[in-house]
């Protein structure tokens, strides 16, 4: 069975309702005490501090049903050979699954499009090799994976205060770039083993963009090189997650539904930056 690449944003079912409310409170500013007068300090005790507090939502956006057909006469057939009534109804369970498994995966790129992180400009040397512009980008990557370490409003569309510790990072680029990458000095980056590096590095097809602001349609993006984000970056939860079977005797086939309902999002309060060519 197919499994889409990026089951490590999946956040599980959602108890209750179909919408989330994200909060995040950013940090307090302090104040030089070494300057307060006396009637400060006294109307300091009363006065009252408002928490910059903002607000994100999520609602359910995706409402997916899968049918299946299981044929008397077909099962028929498949008695030829030891394993194949099983093997037969397996491959037909598993072509909705799969379908299910690959609309997500082309969701989960709508939502990498839409976030509005920081952008960071890859150059890469005259007359390079496809290897020397993966090494480049590489440490380009670590670099960035040290600066999102420090509080900083930079990396996150929504300008908050925060930061991502590197084993929360992941990193999103072409096959064929991931291929050509030095992977140890990205174990080095995220803080993990070798064994460990390729649960950080998640490799993608293309890239994809909205074709105009607010518009349902994509088209390939050629010029982003690399995503490193946060895992918080892409909400994904599940609201309704189903299978019902129908029996028609009449015409002597069973119908299963596979529901797959959910939500898809991106979060603008967590770290992203997005390597482009300059």
């Amino acid at each position: 069975m197919y499994e889409n690449p990026y089951k490590l944003f999946n956040k599980g079912m959602l108890p209750y309702g179909k919408s989330i409310e994200s909060i995040f409170v950013d940090i307090v500013q302090g104040k030089d005490y070494t300057h307060a007068q006396d009637n400060e300090l006294a109307s300091n005790l009363l006065s009252r501090q408002t928490a910059n507090v903002k607000v994100e939502y999520y609602s359910e956006n995706k409402r997916m049903q899968y049918k299946a057909t299981i044929s008397d006469e077909e099962l028929k057939g498949a008695f030829r050979t030891e394993d194949g009534l099983s093997s037969l109804t397996s491959r037909i369970l598993q072509a909705p699954l799969n379908g299910a498994e690959y609309d997500q995966f082309l969701l989960i790129k709508h939502a990498l499009a839409h976030l509005k992180g920081a952008e960071s400009k890859f150059t890469a040397p005259e007359g390079a090799t496809a290897e020397d512009k993966a090494k480049a980008l590489a440490k380009q990557v670590k670099a960035s994976v040290i600066k999102m370490g420090f509080l900083s409003n930079q990396y996150n569309g929504q300008g908050v205060m925060t930061f991502s510790k590197p084993q929360d990072l992941v990193l999103i680029a072409p096959a064929d770039v991931i291929a050509n990458m030095d992977v140890e000095l990205l174990a080095q980056a995220f803080n993990v083993s070798y064994a460990d590096v390729n649960q950080h590095i998640i490799p993608i097809d293309n890239f994809v963009k909205e074709t105009k602001e607010g518009s349902t349609t994509y088209a390939e993006d050629t010029a982003t090189q690399a995503i490193l984000l946060d895992k918080d970056a892409i909400q994904i939860y599940d609201t309704l997650n189903s299978s019902e079977s129908f029996r028609n005797p009449q015409a002597l086939y069973t119908n299963v539904f596979f529901n797959r309902w959910g939500i898809i999002s991106a979060c603008n309060f967590a770290n992203c930056i997005k390597f482009v060519n300059a």
